[in-house]
């Protein structure tokens, strides 16, 4: 983008931006304060609600963004009876506004009696965000974080990765804070979904947000309100044609200026189990690998947060999240070559790998309300996160004739990957009214320091021992600095209307040791939003940025890994950062969501097939094409049609074109348009029993330079709460007609490719939980590790 018209679009932002802010403080009758209330900002003459806040540790709240009118605000919290505030009037005159403390008052019911009500889900469009709500309700009985994640519009969970529509750089975040690649899969598999308030999904996030970052997803966790200990306990066991079973548990300990929260998420040994079937054509040659895999493993995540309210206003907060795991994974690989229409060969690849994988984030922070209205917020922190892991594999290949009778000698190696990596970050944010109190400003800087210290042996067996072999062994030492800063001024005015605009600045340098890379690249990222609440309740929005995708680390090593005779992967060193300009819109009418997507990316990072004739050997490698154009639009209902029925519909349109050089082709170019749709439905039975029927389907579809095959799939299960709700049960049945088969496709230039692929998806499942302690619940104070994108590019 011009420089000049970056610096003209800021500069009009900061002229065209400003807003009106409401705060308050909610008590309980002995003056304490109530954290994590429900505050809804109501429109004085109808009642409707404008706007939603949560109180923090010390029961304050803010709300900002506020176009001029007359308001009142209700709190409502669990064992309380709900308080309505005093009128009040946002004007020119009148841009804050403090409707002072707000008294609660425990209801009538014993508060030890007092449960979390199911409710149904909502998913509900705000200005800057989608958010499925699901305290309560019967899609986390027994269920983990993994299975709500299908439940959002436009979000897809596949194989530990997180996409929005067609944006594949998620941010994953738990209570404003992201987990480490490793803990990540860990968490979303074993945290009980029982645990969670609410999903937030940003489609196209501010220059608050680092410029690599596309779509923000975060899970927002519930904890005790009351003092003293809670807690949950769950064990899970699913089978398929293998098993898998997981138990989980937490504790929260609230004790004064005290809230510590702890948990243990343990997979008990486990097995995976997949089969793969590769078609490759060459010219005057075909090639058909048939691969079954058996990944056996275990796994400890803990998670423990401790906060310590100094006082009101200043809060430390201390964040350790671990992870261990330890897995083994059997692949038995069938290799037949035929050459001019005969049978020419066939080999049987054996191979046994090994990892060891050991993370853990530490996370520091201060977090203080400034200013005589409270109005101002720092926050500070400090976050190091680290990577030990430790792999190998063990390699054997063989010609078989038929029967599988061996026909030829047996070639061994093996191939060891111990890899460190090291992220350590610093970040300041600082929010506060200008202008007047008109406006809101939001700075802050960020540093980021990355080394990944990678080493990839390979050891042939020869004459009884194994010896080094250079030609696939490579040791790299990647360091990265980035130096960021952003500044986002925001304002709302008169018949809703509310304007955000930011300038996010980075700078990153990149040096690669054994190779003469060396390289520093710069931006300027900006971004603009334009929202509107309409008197009918009704809403629309638009937004535009800038956005980068930076490579993973393990895919900039030069490394060269033989996975078997006929298929290498290697790592590219020279693949370049991916631009691209992206721009979301939405509109709101109640239970109906139009939204629609466009964004244009430049060098995008993509896998790459590279096909030797000679050979008959497949190169896999990350690399760039040149610009490529991708869009969705659809729609959400989400709507209890009746008393016992309640849907969340999905439908969406995709596409994508392509044009670019890519292997010996100097122009190619693709494009393709395809459908999802996804529908989850609950009905409510006879005794509190709850039926769930999930279907979706993808037709026909593109992505990158591979085409996916159309599939679907029917799920479904049956929950029921017993012994006054401590106890839920829970039986799901997924994948019932055994249909959620992968099948890929990809041809350009030499590269003539198909997958079909099964990953045991037909499974039964069974989930048991068991609450105890007090039932009052309250959301979790957001707070970020900072490294939350730095950690997506740790593997």
């Amino acid at each position: 983008m011009n420089a000049r018209l970056i610096i003209f679009l800021f500069l009009f932002s900061v002229q065209a931006l400003a807003q009106h802010q409401l705060t308050g403080r909610v008590t309980d009758t002995a003056k304490q304060p109530v954290a994590y209330a429900t505050v809804a900002l109501l429109r004085d003459t109808d009642s409707t609600v404008v706007k939603g806040a949560i109180s923090d540790e010390s029961g304050l709240f803010v709300m900002d963004k506020l176009a001029s009118g007359t308001y009142r605000t209700r709190i409502s919290a669990v064992g309380f009876k709900d308080v309505y505030s005093s009128v009040v009037t946002l004007s020119a005159e009148t841009a804050t506004a403090d409707v002072g403390p707000l008294i609660l008052e425990a209801s009538a019911q014993n508060l030890s009696e007092v449960t979390v009500k199911a409710q149904p889900s909502l998913v509900r469009q705000q200005a800057d965000r989608l958010v499925l709500n699901v305290e309560g309700s019967v899609i986390t009985r027994g269920n983990k974080a993994e299975d709500l994640l299908r439940y959002i519009p436009r979000v897809r969970y596949e194989g530990g990765a997180i996409s929005v529509g067609n944006k594949s750089n998620v941010l994953l975040q738990v209570d404003g804070r992201q987990m480490g690649q490793g803990s990540l899969a860990s968490f979303l598999q074993t945290f009980s979904a029982e645990d969670i308030v609410r999903i937030e999904v940003i489609t196209n996030p501010s220059a608050r947000y680092d410029a690599t970052v596309d779509a923000v997803v975060n899970i927002v966790t519930k904890k005790s309100r009351e003092q003293g200990i809670s807690g949950r306990s769950t064990l899970t066991y699913s089978q398929g044609q293998y098993s898998r079973s997981s138990a989980n548990g937490s504790l929260t300990l609230r004790q004064g200026k005290w809230t510590v929260f702890g948990s243990l998420n343990a997979t008990l040994p486990s097995t995976a189990y997949s089969t793969q079937t590769l078609d490759r054509t060459f010219p005057g040659a075909t090639q058909q690998n048939t691969l079954l895999t058996l990944n056996t493993y275990r796994s400890l995540a803990t998670n423990l947060n401790a906060d310590y309210a100094i006082n009101a206003r200043h809060v430390l907060s201390l964040r350790l999240n671990g992870n261990w795991r330890r897995g083994n994974t059997d692949t038995d690989t069938r290799t037949r070559s035929t050459v001019a229409a005969l049978a020419d060969s066939t080999i049987r690849t054996e191979n046994f790998g090994r990892e060891k994988a050991n993370v853990y984030d530490l996370n520091l922070s201060y977090k203080a309300t400034l200013g005589s209205d409270k109005s101002k917020e720092l926050t500070v922190f400090v976050t190091e996160s680290l990577l030990n892991k430790d792999a190998s594999q063990f390699i054997n290949y063989q010609r078989i004739g038929l029967n599988d009778a061996p026909d030829g000698p047996v070639t061994r190696l093996r191939i060891l990957n111990p890899s460190q990596q090291r992220n350590l970050i610093g970040q300041l944010d600082y929010a506060t009214p200008v202008l007047g109190k008109k406006w809101r400003l939001d700075v802050g800087t960020k540093y980021v320091f990355i080394r990944n210290d990678n080493t990839l042996q390979q050891d042939n067996f020869v004459n009884g021992q194994y010896q080094f072999d250079p030609t696939y062994s490579q040791a790299g030492l990647y360091q990265e600095h980035t130096y960021a800063a952003y500044s986002n001024l925001s304002r709302s005015w008169g018949k809703g209307w509310s304007w955000q605009g930011g300038l996010r600045i980075e700078r990153t340098e990149q040096h690669l040791a054994q190779s003469a890379l060396a390289r520093t690249y710069a931006g300027l990222f900006p971004s603009l939003g334009l929202n509107r609440s309409l008197a009918n309740g009704h809403s629309w929005g638009v937004t535009l940025s800038r956005k980068v995708s930076r490579p993973s680390l393990s895919s900039l090593v030069p490394y060269r890994n033989l996975i078997d005779p006929y298929t290498i992967i290697e790592g590219n060193p020279m693949i370049r950062p991916s631009f691209a300009h992206t721009l979301d819109a939405f509109y709101a009418l109640g239970s109906l969501n139009l939204f629609a997507n466009y964004s244009y990316i430049r060098d995008q990072i993509t896998t790459v097939l590279r096909a030797d004739p000679a050979t008959l050997r497949y190169t896999q490698v990350m690399d760039n094409l040149r610009n490529g154009n991708d869009f969705y639009v659809g729609a959400t209902y989400a709507k209890s049609i009746t008393k016992t029925w309640q849907t969340n519909t999905t439908l969406m349109g995709m596409g994508n074109q392509t044009s670019t050089a890519i292997n010996e082709l100097s122009q190619y170019r693709a494009a393709g348009l395809w459908v999802m749709l996804t529908s989850s439905n609950i009905i409510s039975l006879p005794r509190d029993w709850k039926y769930e029927l999930t279907g979706q389907y993808m037709s026909p579809a593109r992505m990158g330079l591979f085409t996916q095959k159309g599939f679907g799939g029917v799920s479904m299960s049956l929950t029921k709460s017993l012994l006054a709700k401590q106890v839920n049960l829970r039986i799901d049945v997924s994948d019932v007609f055994r249909t959620m088969t992968s099948r890929l496709e990809s041809n350009y230039g030499q590269v003539n490719f198909t997958m079909r692929s099964y990953n045991d998806s037909q499974r039964v499942k069974v989930s048991f939980s068991y609450n105890f302690g007090k039932k009052t619940v309250k959301a979790a104070r957001a707070g970020s590790l900072g490294n939350d994108e730095e950690k997506s590019r740790m593997r």
